[in-house]
């Protein structure tokens, strides 16, 4: 029991007690804790006048939230580093993986067919534009004999 009175609390059992005999042994409330001081969220104010760059069918999206461009530009990248377009940082080219990559330009083709009709000119002609660079480059991959296994040249 020392154990637990150096620790700072203490064990009372409280039943069969009176409510004036529960209220005794009750400790004191404590003290609220401090204000916590304000979260910064990385993200500087825009002075005014400065648009935010969403377009207007991506909606009240949050400082910083997601839109239909950054769903279509990750599926590129990742169509394009499984094609051998992205080098490493030390200079090298991604290893090609070329049914990887037709996946991501299948799942492209999927989203232009479904929002077909619902898109900005700006995302419908990222799309179309992107589909198009990334048909070349696996008909270029194909061609070059490059890549089943996920090995380039």
């Amino acid at each position: 029991m020392g154990d637990n009175e150096s620790k700072g609390f203490k064990v009372v059992d409280k039943r069969g007690m009176s409510d004036a005999d529960r209220e005794a042994a009750a400790p004191p409330p404590s003290p609220p804790p401090p204000p916590r001081p304000p979260v910064d969220s990385g993200n500087p104010e825009r002075p005014p006048g400065v648009d935010s760059g969403k377009s207007p069918a991506s909606g009240p999206a949050g400082v910083g939230g997601p839109t239909f461009l950054d769903l279509v530009m990750t599926l590129q990248m990742g169509a394009m580093v499984n094609l051998g377009m992205i080098q490493t940082s030390e200079g090298r080219k991604s290893p090609v993986n070329l049914p990887a990559a037709k996946d991501s330009i299948d799942i492209l083709e999927i989203l232009q067919g479904k929002t077909k009709g619902n898109l900005t000119e700006e995302e419908a002609g990222v799309l179309t534009e992107g589909l198009y660079h990334l048909r070349m480059a696996y008909v270029a991959a194909m061609n070059a004999g490059q890549g089943m296994g996920g090995k380039g040249k």
